[in-house]
């Protein structure tokens, strides 16, 4: 049996993008969301919106810093799409009370139920995508992916 730390890793020479953990992560999140911005886009909405509605429904309220941070967008995006919400009735925006530098945003109820019309999509895609998974198999991929994601912000390339 192959050593995958070996055969994964790029500088090897039998180093296949198939056998790239991070290539097929990224091949995977591309397909579950190419198809499901196809889908949103039919209800009027787009996948930042949803990414964004997804955060706030968890967490709201929230600073636009860390909501940007949780929803994976740049700063720029999460705020232009936080305005379009706005000015949608989706959001509030207000200065934190302890730094008015800072903008708090806050799902509303206009917003709660603008995610409640497209919500069943994204579960569909869900269920699509792991069908055949066993739930033990996904949870260790997910702790999988946590491990990852602990490496990665402990230790930096340089």
């Amino acid at each position: 049996m192959a050593d995958f730390h070996v055969i994964c890793d790029p500088v090897n020479k039998k180093f296949k993008l198939d056998n790239s953990a991070f290539y097929l992560v990224a091949h995977a999140d591309f397909q579950y969301h190419e198809d499901l911005s196809k889908i949103l886009a039919k209800y009027g909405m787009d996948r930042t919106t949803y990414r964004l509605l997804t955060v706030l429904r968890e967490k709201s309220p929230v600073n636009i810093g860390e909501l940007s941070e949780l929803a994976l967008l740049k700063r720029s995006t999460a705020s232009r799409a936080v305005e379009r919400m706005r000015n949608d009735g989706w959001v509030k925006t207000a200065p934190d009370l302890k730094d008015s530098r800072t903008i708090n945003v806050q799902l509303t109820n206009q917003g709660r139920q603008a995610l409640d019309k497209v919500i069943h999509l994204g579960s569909r895609q869900f269920q699509r995508a792991m069908a055949g998974l066993p739930s033990k198999e996904l949870e260790q991929f997910i702790n999988t992916l946590h491990h990852i994601i602990g490496n990665l912000s402990r230790h930096p390339i340089e």
